[in-house]
Formats: structure tokens, C-alpha cells, sequence
């Protein structure tokens, strides 16, 4: 027994005793001694006891009905954890077949499991990241995709690393089926894990509520996996281990927001590449990454450090307008196709560049004012030597004997740092206006 309910009971006892003294011959004990009254007698001292013994029993039964009322929210609680515990018990039951079903032999089945889970997480957000823990490791498990001839194409640029031997797992089931189970399982995800879309208000106004929908603070881990055609364009996840995945197909994280750490280090991008005004507000690390299809870093916000070390861009690699608050590094990375670095900025450190291999036109003009950039021993490729380059100011070629060239430091006039400074207040302007302009869109 709580020790609440003990104390309840010995005063509820103590008061039932002082309240049948009270009935009893306590009333004219309590006229004479308490009230004060005296000298009465006949019919008037009995019509006077009789009003103390209502008083009493007033009180006796305003403090049963207190009673009551204790003793019936008492019940209600007990009954109410019965029920939560009974419900947890539910929800326990259901989890356990779900994940049963996810590993099944039928692609149906699975299915199920998986429809299953995403309705037990939306009516449960304490279960939410259990579930999303539990369609990630499924995600983790291996995997061949169907072959196609255009999906040949893209595989070849991959490297073989990077594969680890996936296009030779089929886990007896038949790929073509598993491929839908997958997509499935990433649009489970994709559709929780997007943000709500913005709505006009005044500063004055309350931010809405957010839809039941979405689940916030949701952490990811799918390092390792085999990615179809990811899309988590605008949505929002806490951290994300994305490490030695292989996106197969597009990927987009177009306006994604990463509120904690995102891990790409190792990756392999099969297609297209999009981060498109993708906001990292912790670190964000690409290091060994390889991008196959275009990479679009344009307009992306990294607000802590960001590594690139030994990353290979196979096509265009955009990062015009991106931000760096802290610092990017591209140390030995390989541009093989465009690299496009016109309007970026970098508010600390500096565009580190350093050993970078450049085998396509390089682009570095218009960088924001005191946006700082290091290109030492950065090589030129002999068809990089033959493209349209523009170099940050101080940077010049240096051709050597076999048709490459190597960047160097080099004396800049008095005229060039005017032109320069003019380039880049200008591309400054424009930027500062596209962004007036989008908050009013």
C-alpha cells in the first residue's frame, strides 16, 4: 500500500470516530464547550443539539464525497496504466509479427510487414525511430538489382570497391520484386521524413503546427546499403550515415536540411547527384566519394566543416553559390569533368584544393569577397590545359613538358585586383538579391 493512500485511510478513519462522537453524545459537548452556548433546556436544547448534529453530518458527508471522488481518480489512473500496458502490449505484438513479415519469402508479405510498420510509427512516436531503425537495417541487407543495359553503363564507372561484390547476391528471391520492396521501404521514409511546406505569415504569427505526418529528429543509418533512385528532396533528418552507400539511379537531397552529422565518406553515386540549396549544419564529410553522373552542389549551405579528401567527380561538379562556413577541403580529388566554384564563399579557412587533378574546364571566377582559395600542386590534365578556365585570383598555370599544367602562385597587378574585387562585388549583388527575391516568392 502507497504511503498516501495509508495517511488517506487513518484520517478518513480518525474523522469517521470525531463525526459519530458528533451524532452521538458529543453534539452537546460541543454546544457547550464550543459554541459556547449554555443554560438551555427542554426543547430548546434538543432543537440546538439537533443543528450541531447536521452540521456534523454536513461535514461527514462533504468529506465522504471527497472521499469518493480521491478514491475514483485513484481507480481511473490504475486503470488508465492498465490500459496503456495493455496497449503496450498490443503494439509489442504487432511490431514482432511486422518484422516477421519483412522476412518473409513473399515480396506481398513483406509489404504487409512494411505498410504494418509505417501505420503502428504514425499512431505511435515513441515506436517511430525503432521502426525507422528496423526499415534501415532491411535496407542494409544485401542486395542485387536487375541488370539492364543502361544500368551496365552506369555500374562500370563504379568501382569495384565501392560494389563489394553486391551484383552477385541474390538472397533467392527474385530481384525484380525485391527491387519494389525496396522503393517501397525508401517512400516509407521519404514520405515521413519531409518537411511540411512553408506557408506566408506575418513575423507576429505563430509557426503552424507541424502535420502529424512528418516525424521529426528521426536518425538514419543505411551505411552500406543499396540505394534505388533515392529522393529525400526537402526533407529533414537529425544524423545520417550514408557511408560506402551505393546510390543506384538519381539521388536527390534537393533542400534537405541535415540538423546533425552527415556521413557520406565512401559513396558511390551511380547518377545524378543532387544537393541543390541542401543546408549541413554539422559536419559533413564526402571523403573517397565517388559522383559517376553530375554533382549539384549549387546554392548548398554548409555551416561546419566539409570534406571532400580523394573524392572523384566524373562529370560537372557544381558548387556555384555554395557556402562554407568552416572551411571545404578537396585534397587529391579528381575533377574529370567541369568544376564550377563561380559565387561560392567561404566565411573561414578557405577553398582547399590542394593536389586536386583537373581534367575538365575549371571554374573559379565571381567568389564571394574574402573568399579565400588554395590550389597548390593542383595538376592540369592536357585537355583541362585546352578548356575555358577561370583561376582565383593569385593562381596562374604553369605548362610542363608532357602538355599538363600545375597551378602556382603568381603576382597579381594593381589592375587585376580592381577587376577582380569589381567581379566579385558584383556577383555579391546578385546574390544578395536572389535572396530577397526568394523570400518574397
Amino acid at each position: 500500500m502507497k504511503p498516501l493512500s495509508i495517511i488517506v485511510t487513518m484520517v478518513a478513519g480518525v474523522l469517521v470516530v470525531v463525526i459519530g462522537w458528533m451524532l452521538g453524545p458529543g453534539a452537546a459537548w460541543w454546544l457547550e464547550h464550543v459554541d459556547g452556548v449554555t443554560g438551555l433546556q427542554g426543547e430548546k436544547l434538543a432543537a440546538a443539539v439537533d443543528m450541531v448534529r447536521g452540521r456534523a453530518l454536513a461535514v461527514a458527508t462533504g468529506l465522504a464525497a471527497l472521499l469518493a471522488v480521491y478514491y475514483t481518480a485513484r481507480n481511473a489512473d490504475t486503470a488508465r496504466r492498465t490500459f496503456q500496458l495493455g496497449e503496450r502490449g498490443h503494439d509489442t505484438d504487432r511490431y514482432g509479427k511486422a518484422a516477421e513479415q519483412l522476412g518473409h519469402d513473399k515480396a506481398p508479405v513483406r509489404l504487409a510487414g512494411l505498410y504494418a510498420l509505417e501505420q503502428l510509427a504514425q499512431n505511435n512516436p515513441s515506436l517511430r525511430q525503432r521502426i525507422v531503425d528496423l526499415i534501415s537495417a532491411y535496407l542494409r541487407m544485401p542486395y542485387s538489382p536487375p541488370r539492364d543495359d543502361d544500368q551496365d553503363d552506369a555500374w562500370s564507372a563504379v568501382p569495384r570497391a565501392a560494389l563489394g561484390g553486391r551484383r552477385d547476391e541474390t538472397g533467392g528471391r527474385d530481384p525484380h520484386e525485391e527491387r519494389q520492396v525496396r522503393l517501397t521501404a525508401q517512400r516509407v521514409l521519404s514520405a515521413h521524413l519531409r518537411r511540411p511546406p512553408s506557408e506566408k505569415r506575418r513575423r507576429c504569427q505563430p509557426d503552424p503546427p507541424l502535420p502529424n505526418d512528418f516525424w521529426p529528429d528521426i536518425r538514419i543509418d543505411l551505411s552500406g546499403a543499396l540505394l534505388i533512385d533515392l529522393d529525400l528532396r526537402e526533407c529533414q533528418i537529425h544524423t545520417a550515415r550514408f557511408n560506402h552507400v551505393v546510390f543506384a539511379g538519381d539521388t536527390h537531397f534537393d533542400q534537405a536540411i541535415f540538423e546533425g552529422d552527415a556521413d557520406f565518406s565512401g559513396a558511390a553515386f551511380a547518377g545524378e547527384a543532387g544537393f541543390r540549396s541542401t543546408t549541413f549544419t554539422d559536419d559533413a564529410e564526402f571523403d573517397g566519394s565517388t559522383f559517376v553522373g553530375d554533382a549539384d552542389f549549387s546554392g548548398a549551405k554548409f555551416t561546419d566543416t566539409v570534406g571532400f579528401h580523394g573524392a572523384a567527380f566524373a562529370r560537372t561538379a557544381d558548387f556555384g553559390g555554395a557556402s562554407f562556413a568552416s572551411g571545404v577541403w578537396f585534397g587529391r580529388a579528381v575533377f574529370t569533368g567541369d568544376a564550377k566554384f563561380g559565387g561560392a564563399s567561404c566565411d573561414e579557412e578557405r577553398i582547399d584544393c590542394d593536389g586536386a587533378t583537373f581534367a575538365g574546364s575549371a571554374w573559379f571566377g565571381g567568389l564571394i569577397r574574402g573568399t579565400e582559395v588554395s590550389l597548390q600542386g593542383a595538376v592540369l590534365t592536357p585537355e583541362a590545359m585546352r578548356s575555358l578556365n577561370v583561376w582565383p585570383l593569385g593562381w596562374g598555370v604553369e605548362p610542363h613538358h608532357q602538355g599538363g599544367g600545375m597551378l602556382r602562385r603568381q603576382a597579381v597587378s594593381e589592375e587585376r585586383q580592381q577587376h577582380e574585387l569589381r567581379v566579385q562585388q558584383w556577383a555579391q549583388n546578385i546574390r544578395v538579391k536572389r535572396r530577397m527575391f526568394s523570400r518574397f516568392r
